[in-house]
């Protein structure tokens, strides 16, 4: 099954960033944009994983992701990868540096290594994507996203199926950040 590892954004900061692709749709074609309940801060991508890791996965994110307290951003601006003024593949919105997260995904990173796991190459950014660019876009007029202060109490463990219609993301295991 293909799985990753998510930090889990809050009800109302999933609301206020539909609206925002909303507004996006209407001065950018060309970019299948993601659904509410699927927008979330990807920590560690895992691929395609056998059913018989699964309980150490599961394990080790509870392990890990229990010793930290909620996790507080800020939204930032929209961005790209690989780079928004050119050619972008993901339009994204950015958040605050938050430096537990970056830890806790370090931390992740290297126990999953240990599981057999791939090391990525790339710095770890936290990011929230909003959509995929299927074609070449012109992100010159768009709105500002109003900045928004949230926390992030969980940590989830996110089977991905996909279908003709799009990928389906399933939780399979939900950790709470400590109180």
């Amino acid at each position: 099954m293909r799985l990753f590892i998510a930090a889990l954004l809050p009800e109302e900061i999933r609301k206020q960033l539909t609206n925002y692709i909303d507004s996006l749709k209407h001065n950018i074609e060309g970019v299948k944009w993601e659904k509410s309940e699927k927008l979330h801060v990807t920590l560690k991508f895992l691929g395609d994983v056998e059913e018989s890791m699964l309980d150490d996965i599961a394990n080790l994110i509870q392990e890990r992701a229990s010793e930290y307290s909620p996790f507080s951003f800020n939204l930032t601006e929209l961005g790209g990868f690989p780079n928004l003024k050119k050619k972008p593949r993901i339009l994204y919105i950015g958040l605050s540096n938050n430096t537990q997260l970056a830890k806790l995904a370090y931390e992740l990173e290297e126990q999953l290594a240990g599981l057999g796991f791939e090391k990525e190459n790339r710095k770890f950014v936290p990011h929230i994507t909003l959509g995929r660019v299927k074609k070449k876009i012109n992100i010159e007029d768009r709105p500002r996203i109003v900045q928004s202060s949230f926390q992030i109490n969980q940590i989830g463990l996110i089977k991905s199926e996909l279908r003709p219609s799009g990928s389906v993301y399933t939780p399979v295991k939900i950790v709470e950040l400590k109180k």
